[in-house]
C-alpha cells in the first residue's frame, strides 16, 4: 500500500545521523575530513576529505548485514566514528611515510 506521497505506508524511516567533521593538516595543507550518514534508503557511510573545497578522497561503506536503519542509530554513530578516524589515521600514516621517505640515509 501506499501512502499519497507515493511512498509504501509500512516503510519505517529515519533520517541521517549527524555527520562527523574535522580539520587535518597535511604537508602542510589543511584538509577538512567530513563523514555522513547517507541515510534511508541509501544504508551507507560515506567520508570525504576536501582541499581547498574540492574532493581529494572518498570512502563510502554500505551497512554491515544486518543493520537497520531506524533502530540501530548507535551502530550507526559507531561505524561512522570508526570510519572517520581510521581516515584521519590513514591520511597520518602517509604523511609520516612521506616525511620518513625524505630523510637522507
Amino acid at each position: 500500500m501506499e501512502s499519497s506521497g507515493g511512498t509504501p505506508k509500512n516503510t519505517a524511516f529515519a533520517f541521517p545521523v549527524s555527520g562527523l567533521n574535522d580539520n587535518v593538516e597535511f604537508m602542510g595543507k589543511q584538509l577538512h575530513v567530513q563523514t555522513e550518514d547517507a541515510g534511508f534508503p541509501n544504508t551507507r557511510i560515506v567520508t570525504h576529505v576536501f582541499c581547498k573545497g574540492r574532493v581529494v578522497l572518498s570512502r563510502k561503506s554500505d551497512y554491515p548485514p544486518g543493520i537497520r536503519h531506524g533502530g540501530n542509530m548507535d551502530k550507526i554513530r559507531e561505524l561512522m566514528h570508526s570510519q572517520h578516524l581510521q581516515i584521519i589515521q590513514e591520511l597520518r600514516n602517509k604523511q609520516a611515510e612521506i616525511l620518513d621517505s625524505r630523510k637522507i640515509p
